[in-house]
């Protein structure tokens, strides 16, 4: 049920579409630590002062502590909910693994300003109709995970009271083999920062936002690649993409228009200096505006500024990107897309080197 909840989550983005560095902490031995500082909770390790399951922990923490997990009981069969301000912490992202195949999400976030870092989130089971990470809160931390194996990657949902996602941070993580998309946001979403992190070899597309009119969204410096359907895609203003790699998206010839490398559905984006390699398509650029027929002569001031680009070879003239914009149809019949086109001024002879930082 919940898979068909996401992908009609994703038909209605599309429809509308129409119309910190987490400060380390270092732990010596594997023993049990005194709890007198009342803001450091350990999991998994040895010793009477370590709880067994990270839930327990969880429901005895207050905001602002910190729970840290050992790998020496990994992996740990728990589905976990999160309604405090903690720092969740693993010992080693490849060898700390919570695996959640006895629920739906692995990981739920029901609160603002929590930081999860050091895992490996799974959801290896028969079923895995859930998504690794699902936050309702604002302004969290997702750094240092592997998340896998599950529907969707990460998914940044309404918060309560139903207000928009904004100020979340996904920073060097690898994102890999879900059935559907690696991360996703539901439209509204605004001051992301996703950075640092590999996106591979999802279902679906590997990023895909729903923003607002004034979404100011960082995609910097992610190898984007080998997913099946975007590479990028973003709807919303004011975004800004920048030394991303984003190749090997190729989706069959009858749905060709859902292998772009980069799509952009909005206005005032700056998308400069990424790799656009071996893509089906590698842009597709639709101004979605709605703009109403008197509005028609005063478009030409709206745009998206696309620079410095690679696309996948040299280029000795400025890359012309073809979109399309929406607007209302005259004699008020409906809507009606009519041919936009930008250039990339200054296309880059070669790719440049983004290294993964994970």
């Amino acid at each position: 049920m919940r898979k068909k909840l996401i992908g009609l989550l994703f038909c209605m983005l599309m429809i509308v579409s129409t119309i910190v560095q987490v400060s380390g902490i270092t732990v010596s031995e594997k023993t049990s630590h005194s709890l007198t500082t009342g803001n450091i909770l350990y999991v998994g390790g040895l010793g009477p002062n370590n709880y067994t399951r990270i839930q327990d922990a969880i429901n005895d923490s207050f905001d602002g502590d910190t729970i840290f997990v050992y790998d020496d009981s990994s992996p740990y069969y728990e589905n976990i909910m999160i309604r405090k301000s903690i720092v969740l912490m693993g010992e080693d992202k490849n060898t700390t693994i919570i695996d959640g195949r006895y629920g739906k999400d692995v990981t739920y976030i029901k609160c603002n300003n929590v930081t999860i870092s050091g895992f490996t989130i799974q959801h290896d089971g028969e079923t895995s109709d859930g998504a690794g990470i699902w936050i309702t809160g604002n302004d969290c931390i997702v750094e240092g995970n592997i998340i896998q194996k599950s529907d969707i990657g990460i998914f940044l949902a309404n918060g309560l009271p139903n207000v928009n996602p904004r100020g979340h941070r996904i920073l060097n993580n690898i994102i890999q083999n879900n059935q559907g998309m690696g991360i996703i946001s539901v439209i509204g979403g605004s001051n992301f920062t996703i950075a640092g992190n590999i996106i591979a070899k999802n279902g679906g597309s590997g990023i895909a936002l729903g923003g607002t009119i004034n979404s100011k969204n960082n995609i910097v410096r992610n190898i984007v690649t080998d997913n099946n359907h975007y590479g990028i895609w973003v709807l919303g203003n004011l975004n800004y993409i920048t030394e991303n790699t984003v190749q090997n998206h190729k989706t069959p010839r009858l749905i060709l228009r859902f292998a772009a490398g980069i799509t952009i559905q909005g206005k005032d984006n700056i998308i400069t200096r990424n790799n656009l390699i071996n893509n089906s398509r590698q842009q597709a650029y639709q101004k979605v505006d709605g703009i109403n027929r008197t509005e028609i002569f005063n478009i030409i001031k709206e745009n998206n500024f696309w620079d410095g680009n690679y696309w996948g070879e040299p280029l000795t003239e400025p890359k012309r990107i073809v979109g399309r914009i929406l607007i209302n149809a005259f004699l008020n019949l409906g809507f009606l897309w009519l041919p936009w086109t930008t250039y990339d001024e200054h296309p880059a002879q070669e790719p440049y080197d983004i290294p993964a930082t994970t």
